[in-house]
């Protein structure tokens, strides 16, 4: 997001205009997106960038989480603080969606052009709309200038387009590009120091709310700032505005497509072994009980060092079949292309089909059907990508093999792990943000391949979440009593019993019982049908729950409640974008919905935002009026060069709302199934041959 900084214009300008572009990233701007100092520009940020901003100046502070969702499309969800915006003394905050989508990418004589808006569907106090031009003009200067609505209307207008309703955070979209409009603009220039760039604009807001409510002075509309990237992923800023006050910014920033250390790929596969044309086709090997089992058990330790587990296996004397446990590689495609290899090198010469059955939670998957003869007519060959892809075969999996098949016997399993937790929080509880620092212990007992005993157990090391807590006026106190279950001691998080199992081949079930969060407790329920040849799903969930005690481990509190949804779940199948819409009813009795974006990448990377929207009244929902956050996964590969399927993420959102709310279940089935469709087979195919 951009820095910018106004200076003279001399004559030549015209003809740097015409002149080679020089090649320069968008900066951040104070509201954590690419832009100027308050101002927006048409730049965007590569595909993929994500960046978490921290910034304040005497009219705001807070946090800014920006996603480059698509090439054109940018993203952000800011939590902000106004100290100054009531006449009461406390501080206004604000949770709001900004959407800037790229018209026309810059060219050598053309500016790009962009159209925006900030609180996106909400008229609140930073609401505002846009359309902006960016030009690159050589020698490291780029000049920005545009049209603003609402607060970026607001200062001296040149122009009107009808009357903009009132402040008033409600849901709408009757405000945009409506009443006055104002101009504005600036430069950045980014200095032969590497990493230094220097920027100035003319701003367009005029502050009235503050200057109304607080002691605020502006004396001038012109903005100033240096910013400084001392590494790559660390940009800071510091700036001047309005002629009366100091602002700093923060960023940090990483990309999917650029990990911090190279990827190591390990032990390259094993050659496949090529059958002659003459071989023995013979199957009656297969007659002997005893032989099948002697290959299974010679398979399972090579497997193993991979990290790939047999779960199941059946042999015929043309025919393998593999239920397997993917435990180390990140792609279940390129675990498939190991294990395949393998099957090459060490089945008899008369098994011709290899059918690989990945398991998830103890759910079987989907069946990848490839030809032994058609691996060895692909293997090193220029197209073997395509070609293996068209010639492999997808479907449904039976949860298990017949009767008969080879079982692995490790039941009961037992299984732990011990993990630090940062939850954030806000905007909520009458407080900026607050933030606890935890230690979290987790542990499964699994007493078969579907049926397990789950449990978690939290204890703070330190923070402020729950810091002088009280409780909470709301008629129905779902979520806003969370502060008061944030106490020193250990808290049990989750104790139930899980069973995973399946309908029918494309139909998937859950029921958990117990302890199912740190707030409630009962029966949930699940079903999914998602066919492996389709792009999309639908599921449905009940629950039946009760509200634990604030302060007793084991008690509760008088409200109980039914909760479920009906699901669609589509996979794009554009740019790794999954869509998600619930429709039902909330632990508050609230009916509504909940829409969920969210872009996955194909070595692991995963950003979301959600939208909930229910017909509780405004004035009872809370702060926004409506449910939004954002949460994002980063694989743990990224940041290291080992093959893992472990992850480490942030959910950042207004812990206490009670409209919109939803139980915080373990995985629910779409997520454990959805890396195993299709779609998603297609998507990371190439990691086949690694």
């Amino acid at each position: 997001m951009p820095k910018h900084l106004f200076r003279h214009i001399p004559v030549s300008f015209a003809l740097l205009a015409a002149s080679t572009a020089y090649a320069q990233s968008p900066s951040f701007s104070l509201n954590g997106t690419a832009g100027l100092i308050d101002m927006p520009t048409a730049q965007m940020l590569p595909d993929g960038e994500t960046a978490w901003t921290f910034s304040g100046s005497g009219t705001a502070y807070g946090g800014t989480l920006t996603f480059q969702m698509l090439p054109k499309l940018e993203t952000s969800v800011h939590f902000t603080t106004l100290p100054d915006w009531t006449a009461l003394d406390e501080p206004y905050f604000v949770q709001g969606l900004d959407l800037k989508y790229q018209i026309l990418p810059e060219s050598s004589t053309m500016p790009s052009l962009a159209i925006g808006a900030r609180g996106f569907l909400s008229n609140g106090p930073l609401s505002s709309e846009y359309i902006v031009a960016s030009k690159n003009v050589g020698h490291g200067l780029t000049v920005t200038g545009g049209l603003g609505w609402g607060r970026l209307g607001s200062f001296k207008p040149v122009a009107s387009f009808g009357t903009r309703p009132a402040v008033d955070s409600e849901l709408g979209i009757d405000h945009m590009f409506a009443g006055d409009v104002a101009l504005f603009g600036g430069v950045e220039w980014d200095t032969p120091v590497k990493g230094l760039s220097v920027k100035a604009e003319y701003s367009s807001d005029a502050y009235t709310g503050e200057q109304v409510f607080g002691a605020f002075e502006h004396a001038s509309p012109l903005n100033f700032g240096i910013d400084y990237e001392p590494v790559s992923g660390v940009s800071v800023g510091g700036y001047y505005n309005y002629g009366s006050d100091f602002g700093f910014r923060v960023t940090l920033s990483g990309n999917p497509n650029r990990p911090i250390v190279p990827p190591d790929f390990g032990i390259g596969p094993v050659p496949v072994n090529p059958r002659l044309g003459d071989y023995d086709r013979s199957e009656s090997w297969a007659d002997n009980p005893m032989v099948t089992q002697l290959l299974v058990g010679a398979l399972a330790p090579v497997l193993e060092a991979e990290g790939i587990v047999i779960e199941e296996a059946l042999i015929t004397g043309n025919t393998i079949d593999l239920y397997i446990s993917n435990n180390s590689m990140p792609q279940t495609t390129k675990a498939i292309g190991r294990i395949v290899r393998t099957l090459s090198v060490a089945l008899p010469h008369s098994v011709e089909v290899f059918r690989i059955t990945p398991i998830a939670s103890g759910l079987a998957t989907t069946t990848v059907e490839i030809r032994r003869s058609d691996l060895e007519a692909q293997v090193d060959r220029p197209n073997a990508g395509p070609d293996s892809w068209a010639s492999a075969r997808f479907t449904d999996a039976a949860n298990h093999l017949p009767q008969g098949a080879w079982g692995r016997d490790i039941y009961p399993d037992f299984s732990w792990s011990l993990n630090p937790i940062i939850p954030v929080n806000v905007g909520g509880n009458g407080t900026a943000a607050s933030i606890d620092i935890l230690l979290n212990a987790a542990a499964s007992y699994r007493l078969s391949r579907g049926l397990s005993v789950n449990g978690s157990l939290t204890q703070k090391l330190v923070g402020n979440i729950g810091a002088d807590a009280v409780p909470s006026t709301s008629l129905t106190p779902v979520r806003s009593n969370f502060a008061l279950y944030q106490t020193g001691g250990p808290t049990l998080d989750r104790l139930t019993v899980d069973y995973d199992f399946k309908l029918a081949p494309s139909t998937y079930a859950r029921v958990s019982g117990g302890y199912l969060e740190r707030m409630f407790a009962g029966v949930s329920g699940e079903v999914l049908w998602m066919p492996t040849n389709q792009n999309w799903g639908i599921g449905a969930e009940v629950s039946a729950v009760q509200q634990r005690g604030y302060g007793d481990m084991f008690g509760f509190e008088d409200y109980q409640t039914v909760t479920g949804h009906a699901s669609f779940y589509w996979d794009t199948g554009y740019h790794g974008i999954e869509a998600q819409i619930d429709v039902g009813q909330y632990l508050a009795g609230d009916v509504g919905s909940t829409v969920t974006l969210t872009r996955r990448f194909d070595n692991g990377w995963e950003v979301s935002g959600f939208v909930t929207l229910t017909d509780m009244p405004f004035a009872d929902f809370g702060e926004g009026n409506f449910a939004k956050g954002v949460s994002l996964s980063i694989p743990l590969r990224w940041t290291m060069p080992l093959e893992t399927r472990s992850n480490t993420g942030i959910a950042l959102g207004t812990m206490g709302g009670d409209g919109g709310a939803r139980l915080e279940l373990g995985e629910r089935l779409y997520t454990t199934i959805r890396d195993y469709d299709v779609v998603d087979f297609n998507e990371t195919w190439g990691a086949f041959w690694q």
